[in-house]
């Protein structure tokens, strides 16, 4: 069975943060569900890869990643990220952390910026879970929530 283009693009916009953050172990979902990384050895923020709200990544701190990209659509729309409540929720449990990236519109989905956000900040946000009978609740908001357009946009 084929992957649809979005889950193609994510798996290609995570493949691509692992190869430019040192420190990050892949975690498959059969290791678990919830997230999609673990830290192996201490990460400090860089130009790179900021942080918001914390000042280093311990060994062993679960990490999502998630990605937009820059636009889409015809109207050049920016970006979302979408996050699953559950996930969420388990995030929050463990003191996990999200790595956002903000990619090429393109298939290869080149990261043009990063940043990693406690989850417990991302409920700052103000989004609002949406729920459907076909699908687990979600909440999805633009990069711009946690971008500025000067870091993506250049």
């Amino acid at each position: 069975m084929s992957l649809a283009p979005s889950k193609r693009g994510g798996n290609a916009a995570e493949a691509a943060v692992h190869q430019l953050v040192d420190g990050l172990r892949y975690v498959p979902d059969s290791e678990a569900e919830h997230y999609d990384a673990e830290v192996v050895e201490l990460l400090s923020p860089s130009s790179d890869l900021p942080f918001v709200g914390i000042c280093l990544l311990e060994s062993g701190v679960a990490v999502e990643i998630k990605s937009a990209m820059a636009v889409y659509g015809e109207a050049q729309r920016r970006g979302r990220f979408l996050i699953r409540q559950s996930q969420h929720e388990h995030l929050l449990d463990v003191s996990g952390v999200y790595l956002f990236a903000v990619c090429e519109p393109t298939p290869a989905r080149d990261v043009v910026s990063m940043k990693v956000v406690p989850a417990s900040l991302v409920d700052e946000f103000e989004f609002s879970w949406v729920g459907r009978d076909t699908r687990a609740p979600y909440a999805q908001f633009a990069w711009s929530r946690i971008f500025t357009p000067e870091e993506v946009e250049r």
